[in-house]
């Protein structure tokens, strides 16, 4: 994992955020689930931090997201980014 987390380290360069999508989709239909979770469990195994924002909407109408991911222990930088898109973003 160390060697994984160096190689993000390296790819990150002089960037502050990476920007993803959140997930490969709208979110579902109700209450029973939250959505698929299969692009943010990198972030947490490399334990770097991420925040999501809502960013549009999909064909049915549900939220779609984005996500912000930055370096380890740069949990400040990344709200503080989320914090100036969320509001371009509204």
């Amino acid at each position: 994992m160390l060697a994984f987390q160096a190689r993000f380290d390296a790819f990150m360069g002089d960037f502050d955020v990476l920007l993803t999508q959140s997930a490969p989709g709208e979110a579902p239909h109700g209450l029973h689930a939250t959505g698929e979770p299969v692009f943010n469990g990198i972030w947490t195994a490399l334990g770097v931090p991420c925040v999501t924002l809502p960013f549009g909407t999909g064909t049915t109408g549900l939220p779609l997201g984005v996500q912000l991911v930055g370096r380890r222990g740069q949990d400040a930088v990344v709200l503080a980014w989320a914090h100036h898109m969320a509001e371009k973003l509204s």
